[in-house]
């Protein structure tokens, strides 16, 4: 069989940390270390929070706000038939790192950039063109606000939302 057909299942992890979004961005980020996973998903999965999101919000003294205020309103998500083509395709469709897979409107797991590279290690045409976005200087990024969750596309990340004045994010870099 070939890697790229292999069920999404088989690659995922899982379970899938969540949480609701009036949790402080605090407790998340604690769930995050204590666990040693990189992203939690909303429960009626209409957002995820990672890492990155969480650094941001703790370095601008934000610890005490819920975690809707830094979570990223849209989920990318996978059923768990699908195959890791189509996961690698879905990603790099929205420029994201962490790929969720759902049942029911329940989340079953979580697919990353890293379990891909893992499942692909021996396809390098699949490895490198996952990745080839956030390798190349003359690729425009993307850019979100983490307030207003605005996204813009440039060649120079602006330094603050034109909507709002809040800080932007490359959402085209690596979110682990």
């Amino acid at each position: 069989m070939n890697r790229l057909d292999t069920q999404v299942t088989e690659i995922m992890s899982s379970p899938v940390r969540t949480t609701d979004k009036d949790t402080p961005v605090s407790d998340v980020a604690e769930m995050l270390l204590t666990a040693d996973i990189g992203s939690v998903v909303m429960t009626d999965l209409d957002g995820i929070v990672t890492k990155t999101d969480l650094l941001t919000a703790v370095s601008d003294n934000h610890t005490t706000d819920p975690i809707a205020t830094v979570m990223t309103d849209s989920v990318v998500t996978v059923s768990p038939d699908a195959d890791v083509q189509t996961a690698v395709n879905r990603m790099q469709e929205h420029q994201i790192k962490h790929l969720v897979v759902e049942t029911g409107g329940e989340a079953v797991g979580i697919v990353t950039t890293a379990d891909l590279a893992a499942t692909l290690a021996t396809v390098p045409d699949s490895i490198t063109s996952m990745f080839a976005t956030s390798n190349n200087p003359n690729q425009l990024n993307r850019y979100e606000c983490t307030q207003c969750g605005r996204r813009v596309t440039a060649d120079t990340q602006p330094k603050q939302c034109g909507e709002c004045g809040a800080p932007v994010r490359n959402i085209s870099v690596t979110r682990d």
